[in-house]
């Protein structure tokens, strides 16, 4: 009966001892069985977040928290995290920080930095180190409530200080003044009604005539592009370079003859001015031919002898044997 007693002692130490253990193993995360890594991130700030608070991704649990920590200097926190080695994460994972329920837990949950792209993570130049971001907890959501709260309440003083009830007879006359100026809108839109359809008109012409140009120009291409297939295009340049080629030989022999035309007009030069000395020569009386210009007797006797030789000539035809006196022995 002793032995059985002691027997039954040790079973129930030995399962409150494995009690326990798998408790202790519970209540920590750890899972038997699996690889687990280390996990570092950095945050400007942890919140609520203690040693053995939950990690999980996807809202499922895959660790705990190790460890929390200022880093040197200060400036952030370094969280260090245990997760099973098993889960496959996504290549821009980042650490978010919020509270697991409304009684004050904190988690640590890894998500995907494309999930929430304009939280103010705390950056690291450690490419093992993740970035973090805490969520505000709601002691802080509290504290900006009250003070939005308290803006409105200023905000809402101002607003009855400026809102009198003049202002609320200027802002009916604004609204009537308005109303007014609408209907004058209205009444000039009427108005020009006719004239804003007679210039939708010319504008319809307006573009028929564009097509019509658009089309004349099409076909002007068209023809030129049928000229270039057709060869004509290419009789006509070689038309151009030939006309081209006579004008230069035209142009040469022209030039030329500028130049025997020089010669010429400085021979001609040459000969004028002989010919304008001569005759001031003559006009001065120098010479033969300037004595017979300026001598007026010897021109009357050339005259008086040129009437007496044609009386001579005259008479010899008529009377010759007056001047002819053959004899044959």
């Amino acid at each position: 009966m002793t032995r059985r007693n002691e027997a039954s002692v040790g079973l129930v130490v030995i399962a409150g001892i494995l009690l326990v253990v798998f408790g202790t193993i519970w209540m920590r995360g750890l899972r038997l069985g699996h690889e687990e890594v280390t996990v570092q991130a950095r945050f400007h700030e942890v919140g609520q977040l203690l040693t053995g608070s939950s990690v999980k991704f996807r809202g499922v649990p895959i660790g705990r928290v190790e460890n929390i920590a200022l880093e040197p200097g200060g400036g952030a926190v370094i969280v260090t995290m245990s997760v099973s080695g098993d889960v496959r994460m996504p290549d821009d994972r980042v650490v978010v920080l919020a509270p697991e329920s409304l009684f004050g837990d904190w988690q640590a949950e890894i998500v995907s930095r494309a999930q929430f792209p304009h939280y103010a993570y705390a950056q690291t130049m450690e490419p093992a180190v993740l970035p973090g971001y805490a969520l505000p907890d709601m002691s802080r959501l509290t504290a900006v409530a009250d003070q939005i709260a308290g803006n409105l309440a200023t905000i809402s003083e101002r607003f009855e200080i400026a809102f009198t009830e003049e202002t609320a007879y200027n802002i009916r006359e604004a609204i009537e003044n308005i109303q007014e100026v609408s209907a004058q809108l209205t009444s000039l839109v009427g108005s020009q009604q006719e004239a804003i359809e007679e210039v939708a008109r010319n504008l319809e012409q307006t573009s028929e005539a564009a097509g019509q140009a658009a089309l004349t120009m099409q076909r002007a291409f068209a023809e030129v592009e049928a000229a270039i297939g057709g060869g004509r295009l290419t009789g006509i340049i070689q038309n151009v370079e030939s006309a081209t080629a006579r004008t230069d030989t035209l142009a040469t022999l022209l030039a030329a003859a500028s130049q025997d035309l020089r010669v010429t007009a400085a021979r001609a030069d040459t000969t004028f001015a002989h010919i304008s000395g001569i005759a001031s020569a003559m006009e001065r009386g120098e010479g033969t031919l300037g004595m017979l210009l300026r001598d007026t007797a010897l021109y009357h006797n050339l005259v008086e002898m040129n009437v007496e030789v044609q009386a001579l000539l005259r008479d010899l035809r008529e009377n010759p044997r007056r001047y002819i006196n053959l004899r044959i022995f």
